[in-house]
């Protein structure tokens, strides 16, 4: 197969997934599920990248370090010896060195944060992939009941295939009502979940922040109330 087909069957297949995403909630959800995993990929990817750096990084301040003290070592034998010329002159590749080290150290106080946050947004993501993973399979099971449970109703009612005309387009409208109502009930539990933002929700990123601590709060009490209950549990030591 040439890379022109390779590609054409590929932009096809993207196309085709986008449009069965428009009609199918559960199409709708594995995107948006595959879309996260991208994401989660990429952040790894740049993880990896700084991380790197950071090893490079914390290799030149070590051979920097050594150098420093290479020098100082010389400069004293060289003293001890009478030869403050040269004392002199390993004292000078000292102070060139650690004027070498200085920016180095900034660089990889920078890269050390960077790696932090891209750790934090990492397990974050993983965290929200794995909650709407949970979520995904439940509405998909929900989702295929009720197709089930609608395809029993049009038997029973008597509204089958080898009906044309009006029952068919009767037929079409509600699968198409039943199709954007379990849509919404998607989008409204991934909201309630926090994966979907909702625009509705006008709270400042503090008052998000003190719902967190809040809850936080919470788990450190009911922490402290079972160690409670523990410790009273506990038998006294044996005399």
């Amino acid at each position: 197969m040439s890379l022109m087909s390779r590609f054409t069957n590929l932009v096809a297949a993207k196309a085709n997934k986008f449009l069965d995403a428009a009609e199918d909630p559960d199409a709708e959800l594995e995107l948006s599920y595959e879309k996260m995993l991208t994401s989660l990929q990429e952040t790894k990817g740049h993880l990896a990248d700084v991380i790197a750096e950071q090893i490079t990084l914390e290799h030149q301040i070590t051979d920097h370090k050594a150098a420093i003290d290479r020098h100082d070592q010389d400069a004293r034998i060289a003293l001890k010896a009478g030869r403050e010329d040269l004392a002199r002159a390993a004292l000078g590749e000292k102070s060139s060195e650690e004027h070498k080290l200085a920016p180095i150290q900034t660089s990889l106080d920078h890269v050390r944060q960077q790696a932090d946050k891209l750790k934090i947004y990492e397990q974050k993501l993983e965290d929200k992939i794995e909650q709407f993973r949970t979520e995904k399979e439940s509405l998909k099971a929900e989702h295929q009941a009720a197709e089930a449970e609608l395809q029993v109703d049009q038997q029973l009612a008597g509204i089958g295939k080898g009906l044309g005309g009006v029952e068919d387009t009767i037929q079409h409208a509600r699968d198409k009502t039943h199709a954007t109502a379990a849509k919404a009930e998607a989008m409204e539990r991934m909201m309630d979940e926090g994966v979907i933002h909702d625009p509705l929700d006008h709270r400042t990123g503090n008052e998000h922040a003190i719902e967190k601590l809040r809850d936080q709060s919470d788990i450190d009490d009911q922490l402290a109330k079972l160690r409670a209950e523990l410790d009273q549990n506990k038998e006294p030591p044996q005399p």
